[in-house]
């Protein structure tokens, strides 16, 4: 619950406390692939990003910090400055708190680096890949070259298995053999023998060798047990200072200091580790979901410690296969959950308390799979917010949907389905009745033949709960295949749906599916994810490209213009397996098998409740003060979308003014400068914000 105390103090702050269009990635930093010291500073290659780690502090530099992807093998120091290799072996160099990617031209190869076996000498780079040795020199920041073979062995039969540097001479180790051959390491490129395997010789030295079974400090073998496990030492890297010791492996970051073991291993910012489903929550925020069956909350910047749902069990590898979408949140923290093959779960406090387990040996009407086997694959929130939906799968049949209220109160439309399996779903009120829209498909697979059911039933309100009086029609899907996500745009009277291949729309009063005519950029991307922004604006997941925005155009939705997100824009990975905005603080999250990605940007929020009767939040300017100097920017916020803003000095002269486009998600932000381009004297300053209904006026202090 402490989470939640320290949610509620921070969504009133988190919109001062971000930039416009900023990104943040959220991943464990493990395993550590490779490490280095500088001085009391770890630096660390991991699979979540790039850690800085000391005894007081920890972070982790991912993809938009500069590195354009998330997964290290590799990391040296060149002339005292820490260079990372990433998987397939972009090189980056850490500069201040950011770094900058060097050369990119091994990505081509699509070869992956050995991790933990990059080394350095003078301004080389010996950087072992899966097929070839390759040497990059830091200075030029280029490739000399890439070594097939060493003596009589080729490396893309025999990889390097161990590679150290002594001296002037590059030993390197294969199943093969070992060998060594000295460098001029100060004239490499100049080396006219380089690419001669011959120049190799056989030695029969230990090349890089690791003692498995102590772990020396100073000539002192310790004998900690946090050390060794079954007998054998978890430590790879010992890293000794003048004061005191790291001890680092795959799992583990030791402080040792005058005979004491400091862990420094865990990692507290964000501890879910692969997330394959995420969810705005109605508040603001997210919550995510791990394959291993545990859940997150986040703010935006901080993420709560895993909450185990259900004994540690979770949907594994279903979760991604079957692109499950089965978390549901409604306004109070009544939260729903599916195991897969389990049951469901409701859940009180954003899934901190236990509240109803619901399964078919429980529930008479809640249809089987297989024995005491029971699967969804999507869930979505009541439109009264009175409980959930789900879709039921049945081996033989036809799929059910279940009504499930906040007390576990449950009633089943038993046999309602076009297919024997449910998709994703989302629902809507009209009038009286609930229109519910059904991925169906054919089997779980996702690249199956299926269509869209649209199913109305009568409120359950109206029926003492049940669901009585269910009508369905079918509704043929593109090109026949099942829909792996579906949103609703009810201001404009569209449903929105991805299949794995492409993307369509159904308006909501016709009976057809169709393709927009024009999306230029949209090619190649296995899609698996898609929600909609507060503009009507789609945000699309895929399985290998990255993240899409597809907007609207020309007032019709046949022509969407595409804007492409991937790793070099700031997503922490290019497989995104589920996508969720966040309308209430302006975010999009996306989820990958290694963390959470999170985009902020003004024009993700909605304004629609600002500037009514009803805001909770009122039109303010922050800071005040505004010293132009200090901050980049006065902001004012809380104000209709459709609003004017115009800033003026004492003397009632207009200096600025903002309309359209420049108050998308109620907020603008005043740079200190007049319409000449230059930064007002200081002074008092007075804004005014205009709507066709409302007038609201402020006062703003210039200080310089």
């Amino acid at each position: 619950m402490r989470f939640l105390i320290y949610l509620s103090l921070f969504l009133g702050l988190i919109s001062s406390a971000f930039a416009s269009d900023e990104w943040q990635g959220f991943a464990e930093p493990f395993p550590i692939r490779d490490a280095i010291r500088i001085e009391h500073v770890l630096m660390l290659a991991t699979d979540g990003g790039m850690r800085y780690r000391t005894s007081e502090g920890d972070f982790l530099f991912t993809s938009e910090k500069g590195l354009e992807t998330s997964v290290f093998y590799g990391v040296a120091m060149v002339n005292g400055t820490a260079y990372a290799i990433s998987e397939y072996g972009l090189v980056a160099r850490y500069v201040g708190d950011s770094w900058v990617v060097e050369n990119r031209s091994f990505l081509s190869r699509k070869s992956r680096v050995i991790p933990g076996m990059v080394a350095s000498a003078e301004n080389i780079l010996v950087i072992p890949f899966e097929d070839v040795i390759a040497f990059f020199d830091v200075s030029t920041k280029s490739s000399i070259i890439s070594l097939e073979r060493v003596a009589n062995v080729s490396l893309s039969l025999s990889p390097p298995e161990r590679i150290e540097i002594r001296g002037d001479s590059l030993f390197v180790s294969t199943v093969r053999g070992s060998f060594v051959r000295v460098m001029d390491w100060k004239n490499l490129a100049a080396d006219k023998r380089l690419a001669d395997p011959e120049t190799w010789k056989p030695v029969e030295t230990c090349v890089a060798c690791w003692d498995s079974l102590h772990v020396v400090v100073g000539g002192k073998t310790l004998t900690d047990s946090v050390l060794y496990r079954d007998g054998v030492s978890r430590i790879r890297w010992v890293l000794e200072g003048k004061d005191f010791t790291y001890l680092v492996g795959p799992s583990e970051i030791f402080k040792y200091e005058n005979g004491q073991l400091k862990d420094l291993s865990k990692h507290e910012i964000y501890q879910l580790g692969s997330a394959y489903e995420v969810r705005a929550l109605p508040k603001g925020g997210a919550i995510a979901a791990s394959p291993s069956g545990s859940i997150a909350l986040s703010d935006g910047s901080i993420w709560s410690e895993p909450i185990v749902m259900y004994n540690g069990l979770g949907n594994d590898v279903e979760a991604y296969a079957n692109r499950m979408k089965v978390l549901s949140v409604l306004d109070d923290g009544v939260l729903l959950y599916h195991v897969w093959g389990m049951g469901l779960f409701v859940y009180r406090g954003l899934g901190n308390e236990p509240h109803y387990f619901l399964t078919p040996w429980i529930e008479s009407c809640m249809e089987q799979f297989a024995d005491h086997y029971s699967v969804t694959v999507g869930t979505t929130e009541a439109p009264d917010g009175s409980g959930f939906l789900a879709g039921i799968s049945v081996e033989k049949g036809k799929y059910s949907l279940l009504y499930i209220t906040k007390d576990g109160d449950v009633s089943c439309a038993t046999g309602i389905g076009s297919t024997t399996r449910a998709g994703p779903l989302v629902a809507k009120r009209d009038g009286d009745d609930w229109v519910v829209y059904v991925s169906a498909r054919e089997s779980f697979d996702v690249f199956a033949i299926g269509a869209l059911d649209v199913i109305r039933i009568p409120a359950p309100s109206k029926n003492g709960g049940r669901l009585v009086g269910v009508e369905r029609k079918t509704i043929a899907s593109i090109d026949n295949r099942t829909p792996v996500d579906l949103a609703l745009n009810e201001k404009d009277g569209v449903l929105w749906l991805v299949t794995t291949s492409g993307v369509g729309y159904m308006e909501l009063d016709q009976d057809t599916v169709r393709k927009p005519v024009s999306m230029n950029g949209l090619q190649g991307a296995e899609y698996t994810s898609l929600d909609l922004d507060p503009h009507g604006n789609l945000w699309i997941g895929s399985s290998n490209r990255g993240a899409y925005r597809l907007e609207v155009r020309r007032e019709s939705f046949d022509t969407l213009s595409v804007t492409q997100y991937t790793s070099r824009n700031g997503l922490l990975a290019d497989n995104v397996s589920d996508v969720a905005v966040d309308k209430k603080l302006g975010m999009v999250w996306f989820t990958h098998e290694n963390g959470v990605s999170r985009y902020r940007r003004n024009d993700l929020r909605d304004a629609s409740v600002f500037m009514t009767d009803s805001a909770e939040a009122k039109v303010k300017a922050y800071p005040i003060p505004f010293r132009p100097t200090v901050f980049p920017y006065l902001t004012i916020d809380n104000i209709s979308e459709g609003a004017r803003v115009d800033i003026y000095n004492r003397g009632g002269s207009l200096i600025w003014s903002f309309a359209g486009k420049d108050v998308h998600g109620g907020k603008v932000e005043w740079d200190g400068n007049g319409k000449n381009g230059k930064l007002v004297a200081p002074g008092v300053y007075y804004y005014v914000v205009r709507t066709s209904q409302k007038t609201v006026k402020g006062k703003i202090l210039v200080v310089h």
